[in-house]
């Protein structure tokens, strides 16, 4: 069985990690040159004289130096000054402009001077910035050479040294202008929400408005407002895109792949918003850059700016206190930090009590059976989860990049039975854990071309101790994940309409399964590794007046273990056809190696049953995806329209990883699915107020060539959903939003009749209809939250929000299942078993932003 005491010391370790690194960037910060005069008079006790105008507007990046001589030094290296002793105590400053040529820098779109720009030479170390008319100073002795101009958001200039004089000649800077992704639709639903010209949904959480049913902007919820993204059982942890299982989407954190994605066993995000910057969805026409997922890609990055001054914002709600903060560490290295923390150790809030009445159902800690041991039995729990993230951004010159990244997640179940009668008691424990971390290095090599690397390991540790009140049994399982992998990346701007971007990658995943029983001793060991070495390539298109768009990729992935190679092209087409219209196709070939598996609904403590395990093209094949799609964009005069048909065709799936709960419960067997549907939005956007309506169809069927009936309802045929949402802003501070959620009832199996069952050798079964032949009852959900900012002074705001989840307290049905048990007398009865959803609950958050 794993120890995992180093675990809660982790996150303070990684921490401290992480500062040392920025250890590594110098602590110098770009000054005022009269302030840095002040400081040397008052350190030294020296008089400087000087002309006002001769240094007047002049900024240096001064080291710490430890002797007036040495600083004297280092300002002529950078600044067209002569410093000359004049006794002891007073030196005279004289603007030196027989040895240094000049150039001023203005930006091109608004002609004013731009500030602070670095300029740095191509083949020595020397390095200056403007100051601030835009003005910088170059020796002579470097006329031979060529310097490099930079500035945030504006091109990366080339200038001869021989083409400055004494003269301080213009130069004017182009504004950035990217050829790789332009959006073309803002505020898509809310504020922050934007669909691409690649055919994607970007989300950025600094922007973002507000959506129903949420105090805080929990990002996989949010995913689940876009069309054909849902969620069967109302949780984060098993989002189901386009008749999709969970596990068929790759989900990113800063481009490190995570294994977990939910606290509170799916029914809060793992990845803390405050800290989470931009989100991108992919459903189809996937970059070629990215590999598995073969449902949907849900990429989150962090802010990837140095921050120049220090912000932070603690909050809490009723289920957790967060905090962050970004911290400038330096004028090229800062700090990112994050962490949350469950509440219920110090108050079970009635939120709490809801949420775990909700994630509790049919499992080991609500199905204790009092009645049929005779004996009365007591049953709490103690449950907590924590997660810690930080980044370090460290910007060691104009052309290179570094970030380090690491991200813990923790939750931690204990199960306490007692018999009071003869005080025994037992605990039993399921941990949950993830640890991300990763290391990337970019550099622009030139205006036209640059490189990333990133190196990254993610792990997975999923561990549960069931103790047997009543015996002396304990049950032991473990599902671990290690995996290691390597990035890199090219991207070419070949000219103002075509670039291309390619890379290789490399994977090692290890997934390890346990299961120990001590009485009868049984001990299950199964440990696979699978390599998997990925090139990719992609060129992008975009025509002079932006109205065509063409995306072509092509990822080619080797198994080593099957010596097996998958090609996959994708494609993203838009193109603007006039008065508002566009057309949009997509299309990809996908294939994912790893999987999960559920064995019984009682592993795990029946909490978290499902085991992520790794494809051995015997039982477990790699899974192969198509799709394709057309759509129809209108965007004009605050009307937003989309309508898209899709196919999707995925093969390779098992019986074991689609959860049946039927006559196929414990049957093996590979097959497919067909996904086919249509998804349909329209949004009336105005400056305080936002509409929508989305309707989608889908129709999913599984075939399984083993099986009786072969083909048969998809687990996720969910035919028909729709919503319908407003969110307003009253007033300048104040935001309202309400939604109603609809779906048609998932697909389930019932009995033949209430006593259908037969025996296979001493095993009884139930005998059961055709499978998926019922549907449960429609879903209906109205959500409503609120939101209100507080200016309490420049720097610092309060922000207030209030949502209620199933404001109506409707009594969904989730699923139904059914199962043998003994009615004491000798004799079997069919159970029926019915998961609920969430009843209405109110949340309350509070947060300091400063």
């Amino acid at each position: 069985m794993s120890n995992n005491r180093i675990w809660p010391n982790l996150p303070v370790l990684l921490l401290w990690i992480s500062v040392s690194v920025t250890g590594f960037a110098q602590d110098i910060q770009k000054q005022d040159l009269l302030a840095v005069l002040e400081q040397l008079q008052t350190d030294y006790n020296v008089r400087f004289s000087y002309a006002v105008e001769d240094i007047e507007g002049m900024t240096i990046a001064m080291e710490l130096t430890d002797s007036l001589d040495d600083a004297l030094d280092q300002l002529e290296q950078k600044l067209p000054l002569q410093f000359n002793r004049i006794d002891e105590r007073y030196i005279s400053i004289v603007r030196n402009t027989t040895d240094y040529v000049c150039g001023r820098i203005l930006a091109s779109d608004t002609g004013l001077p731009l500030e602070g720009a670095s300029v740095v030479s191509t083949l020595s170390t020397y390095g200056t910035i403007t100051n601030t008319d835009g003005t910088f100073y170059i020796p002579k002795y470097l006329l031979r050479e060529e310097v490099v101009i930079r500035y945030v958001g504006y091109q990366s200039w080339q200038i001869d040294v021989d083409a400055l004089s004494d003269s301080c000649e213009t130069f004017l800077i182009p504004a950035e202008v990217s050829t790789l992704e332009t959006v073309f639709v803002t505020n898509y639903l809310v504020s922050g929400i934007e669909k691409t010209l690649d055919g994607s949904i970007g989300m950025n959480t600094y922007e973002f408005g507000l959506l129903p049913g949420q105090v805080e902007n929990d990002i996989l919820f949010v995913t689940q407002a876009l069309p054909g993204i849902q969620s069967v059982n109302e949780t984060v942890s098993n989002i189901n895109v386009r008749g999709g299982t969970h596990d068929e989407n790759l989900i990113l954190w800063n481009d490190i792949k995570s294994y977990q994605s939910g606290h509170f066993f799916g029914l809060i995000s793992a990845f803390n918003p405050d800290i989470t910057k931009d989100v991108k969805v992919y459903k189809n026409g996937t970059p070629s850059h990215y590999g598995d997922g073969i449902s949907s890609v849900i990429a989150m990055s962090s802010k990837d700016e140095l921050s120049s001054e220090f912000s932070a914002g603690a909050g809490i709600n009723l289920i957790n206190g967060s905090a962050f903060g970004m911290v400038p560490v330096s004028e090229n290295a800062s700090l990112q930090f994050s962490g949350r923390v469950s509440l219920n150790g110090l108050w079970e809030s009635p939120v709490y009590r809801t949420f775990s009445e909700k994630v509790f159902q049919d499992t080991e800690i609500t199905n204790v059976n009092s009645e049929a041991s005779g004996l009365d039995i007591l049953a709490e729990e103690d449950f907590a989860f924590y997660d810690f993230s930080t980044r370090v951004l460290w910007d060691m010159n104009d052309r290179d990049t570094f970030r380090l990244n690491f991200l813990a997640m923790s939750n931690t179940l204990e199960f306490t039975e007692t018999i009071p009668a003869n005080n025994i008691s037992k605990t039993s424990e399921l941990n949950l854990r993830s640890l991300l971390g990763g290391i990337s290095w970019e550099r622009q090599w030139s205006r036209t071309f640059r490189t990333k690397v990133l190196g990254y390991v993610s792990t997975y540790y999923l561990r549960a101790l069931n103790l047997d009140l009543l015996t002396t049994q304990e049950f032991f399982q473990e599902n671990d994940v290690l995996e290691t992998g390597l990035k890199s990346d090219a991207y070419w701007t070949l000219s103002n309409n075509l670039s291309f971007q390619g890379g290789y990658q490399f994977v090692e995943t290890g997934i390890t399964n346990e299961q120990e029983v001590n009485l009868p001793r049984f001990l299950d060991l199964d440990k696979d590794v699978l390599r998997t070495h990925s090139a990719f390539s992609e060129l992008r298109f975009k025509s002079d007046n932006e109205n065509t768009n063409i995306t072509l990729g092509l990822r080619t992935s080797y198994f080593d273990k099957f010596e097996m190679i998958v090609v996959e092209p994708r494609l993203a087409f838009h193109q603007s056809i006039g008065n508002g219209f566009s057309l949009e196709v997509l299309g990809e070939f996908k294939s994912q190696a790893t999987t999960q598996r559920i064995d019984f609904d009682s592993d795990f403590l029946g909490v978290e049953k499902r085991r992520w395990i790794l494809a051995d093209e015997v039982d477990v094949p790699v899974i192969k995806s198509k799709q394709g799609s057309l759509g129809l964009i209108y965007d004009k005069n605050g009307w937003f329209l989309n309508a898209e048909g899709y196919i999707k065709l995925v093969d390779g799936i098992t019986s074991r990883n689609q959860g049946f709960q039927n006559q196929f419960q414990f049957a093996n067997g590979i097959g497919n699915y067909t996904a086919t549907g249509a998804e349909f939005v329209i949004n009336k956007k105005e400056k305080h107020y936002s509409v929508w309506m989305s309707y989608s169809y889908l129709d999913n069927v599984y075939e399984f060539d083993t099986f009786d009936p072969s083909a048969f309802p998809h687990n996720l045929d969910v035919t028909h959903t729709a919503t319908a949402a407003a969110s307003v802003s009253p007033f300048q501070n104040l935001k309202l939003a309400a939604g109603l959620n609809y779906h048609t009832g998932k697909p389930y199996t019932i009995p033949e009749d209430e006593n259908a069952t037969s025996f296979q050798g001493l095993t009884e079964n139930i005998l059961f209809d055709p499978p998926n032949d019922q549907r449960l009852p429609d879903y209906y959900r109205l959500d409503f939250s609120a939101e209100y900012v507080w200016a309490l002074s420049e720097n610092t705001k309060a922000k207030f929000n209030l949502a209620v989840l199933n404001l109506m307290d409707t009594k969904n049905t989730l699923n139904i299942r059914y199962t043998l048990s003994d009615d004491g007398s000798g004799t079997s009865r069919i159970n029926e078993i019915r998961t609920r959803s969430i009843g209405v609950t109110p949340n309350f958050s509070f947060q300091l932003l400063f």
